[in-house]
């Protein structure tokens, strides 16, 4: 029998191949050669992704004609237009998509569960998404979570359309072949178990109640008010003599201080009229949407502009900044990110210029 020191002693003797031989070989062996796989030993990340802004005033004729074509409930289960990244086939980053959701005065979007946990930043409109049987009220600039594989449905019973900013971190399931879907029995709409905003009652003062923490591996709190959230900066604003660069506030889970999902961070700054941002980069993608204001950001060294209600993306590893218009309203900018992915990991770094 040729034992491994035999057969290494006679590589010596073994006559001269063709690379093209050798490489046709290790491919049909079914194994690659790690000198020739790009990146292997780049000395820093090298995103696919590209920065792109999604204009409202663009999207938002597609919407309404989508409000006209599309029947909700017989031919969409949803009625969303998601972001795809110009350099992606599909997905607004590698790991997370976003886009605007449409729902109409008195229609009803039938309730349905999946693995992908999914954010809701309400734009315009007011109405209702309920989230395991809690009838959560959405106005526009608050934040609403819709953790993975809980049940949810959203209705409209005012008189003016819906349209919110959809974030989920599909991609990323997707990668690892954990995506789960199921709708609601015979496709109904949930029964209410709890009184609205039962937990905003609970969770939303900052002040939890005494027992035992829920053991969820998301926020327990369902909805992040915009009236709270701009509070909040503009305390922090005033404590912090309205600095420079502006302030920004992570949205928390109460219990344990942590991200709001396991795989998504949100966060929302506010920058003063003719102010900017210092200039930085990590290693987590983010998607940016406008809740106030305009001005434009330098992403990649190329200037990018935007305003109120548009959403844009700052792929992972890439330098950007903000800047709010001179006469604007001083901005206020909602931030989703793929940060929690990474923490656990140790993957993430940043760097400021």
């Amino acid at each position: 029998m040729t034992t491994v020191e035999n057969r290494t002693d006679s590589l010596a003797d073994s006559p001269a191949d063709s690379p093209a031989d050798f490489y046709e070989r290790l491919a049909g062996a079914h194994v690659v050669p790690l000198w020739r796989v790009p990146g292997t030993d780049a000395p820093e990340p090298e995103p696919a992704e590209v920065p792109h802004v999604w204009r409202w005033r663009e999207l938002i004729p597609l919407m309404e004609e989508a409000g006209r074509t599309i029947d909700l409930g017989s031919e969409a289960e949803r009625r969303a237009l998601n972001g795809v990244n110009p350099a992606r086939q599909w997905g607004t980053t590698h790991t997370m998509v976003a886009g605007y959701q449409l729902v109409l005065p008195g229609e009803e979007a039938t309730a349905h569960r999946h693995t992908p946990a999914a954010v809701r930043l309400m734009l315009a409109g007011r109405g209702h998404t309920t989230v395991e049987g809690e009838p959560v009220l959405m106005e526009p600039g608050d934040l609403v979570l819709t953790p993975g594989w809980n049940w949810h449905d959203h209705r409209n019973a005012g008189d003016e359309p819906m349209i919110w900013l959809d974030g989920l971190d599909v991609p990323f399931v997707r990668g690892l072949n954990a995506q789960f879907y199921e709708d609601y029995e015979d496709k109904r709409m949930q029964p209410a178990r709890v009184a609205e905003d039962d937990s905003v009652a609970r969770y939303g003062a900052g002040i939890v109640p005494a027992g035992p923490r829920t053991g969820r591996a998301h926020s327990p709190l369902m909805k992040y008010s915009y009236a709270a959230t701009l509070e909040s900066l503009e305390r922090l604003r005033e404590s912090e003599g309205d600095p420079e660069h502006g302030v920004t506030v992570e949205y928390t889970d109460p219990q344990t201080g942590g991200p709001v999902m396991p795989t998504l961070g949100c966060a929302a700054q506010l920058l003063p009229a003719g102010r900017r941002t210092r200039r930085r980069r990590h290693t987590s993608s983010t998607v940016f949407c406008v809740t106030r204001g305009s001005g434009h950001s330098v992403i990649g060294g190329r200037r990018y502009d935007w305003e109120q209600n548009d959403f844009f993306v700052v792929p992972s590893w890439t330098w950007y900044e903000h800047v709010a218009a001179d006469g604007s309203p001083d901005v206020t900018l909602f931030a989703m990110s793929d940060r929690p992915m990474l923490e656990p990991f140790g993957l993430y770094r940043e760097q400021l210029a």
